[in-house]
């Protein structure tokens, strides 16, 4: 469940930066808080507009695609994805949102086959958890999903993946945020999803966190999107610079980290910096 006082905060503050500017991409994050609160219409028609401004911003149709799940509107949340897919390519949150339409229109067998191999690189992702107890609910006959095998003498999975990485990552994602934001010269830190939602910032009071996270994800977007059409394939990290600031987005497996500093900070040892804080913590 959805924790409804930080929903209401959030598109409280979305509202208010889409209302200042209403060419802005802050409408994603708008139409999902609002499809987390229960309001599907209310998120269909905000999306919709939006994505009349921004056509091609595939965060938008990641949400369009969770609307149309949420309004059981199977086909339209298919045709949705597909054109998202067309505009960005694959993603695991493509897949995922594969998967899940495939169960809700009963090809199970094709939905698991997705699973298993998602499962094979994060057997812990609650994701993959929620849409294996999609297919056991089915009424219909389940899918097996065969257990992987190992060599004789080799150790089983740890069950304990939480104890296991907290000893393995040592400290957790705002921590690190928080020990990154205090670096001189640096103005903000922000984890941002795959969806362009916020998921921790530590940023300079003048500076807003939701309006600064769609922003970078949009460049960090058409960047990609930029790329594949010339055949250059995925980029992992963008680094603005501009006159008074520099702007450097790093593309992890599950969010995006946003380092918003100074122009005159030392790259090299930022770059050390972040390797020593995040290299091992993924969500």
């Amino acid at each position: 469940m959805f924790d409804t006082v930080e929903i209401d905060d959030r598109i409280a503050k979305c509202e208010r930066i889409l209302a200042a500017d209403p060419q802005s991409q802050i409408f994603a994050a708008l139409a999902d808080a609002y499809r987390k609160s229960g309001d599907v219409v209310r998120a269909y028609d905000i999306c919709h507009q939006g994505l009349m401004l921004h056509p091609e911003y595939a965060s938008a149709r990641i949400v369009m695609t969770k609307i149309h799940l949420a309004k059981e509107n199977y086909e339209q949340a298919w045709t949705e994805l597909q054109r998202t897919i067309d505009i960005a390519g694959r993603t695991r949150s493509t897949d995922l949102l594969e998967a899940e339409i495939l169960i809700r229109r009963g090809q199970k067998s094709e939905a698991a086959a997705i699973i298993d191999r998602l499962s094979g690189s994060d057997p812990d992702d609650e994701n993959i958890k929620r849409l294996l107890e999609m297919i056991e609910k089915e009424e219909t006959t389940s899918v097996r999903l065969e257990p992987k095998t190992r060599n004789v003498g080799e150790p089983a999975f740890d069950h304990s993946p939480q104890e296991h990485a907290v000893e393995k990552k040592g400290i957790s994602l705002p921590q690190a945020i928080g020990l990154l934001k205090i670096t001189p010269r640096v103005l903000g830190v922000l984890a941002v999803g795959n969806e362009g939602l916020i998921l921790e910032a530590r940023i300079d009071s003048s500076y807003s966190k939701e309006e600064f996270g769609a922003l970078s994800k949009g460049i960090y977007d058409n960047v990609v999107q930029s790329m594949s059409r010339v055949g250059l394939g995925a980029a992992f990290e963008v680094l603005i610079e501009t006159a008074a600031a520099k702007i450097w987005i790093i593309k992890k497996r599950k969010y995006f980290l946003v380092v918003y500093s100074r122009d005159d900070v030392s790259m090299g040892a930022l770059k050390l910096k972040v390797d020593e804080l995040f290299g091992n913590i993924e969500l």
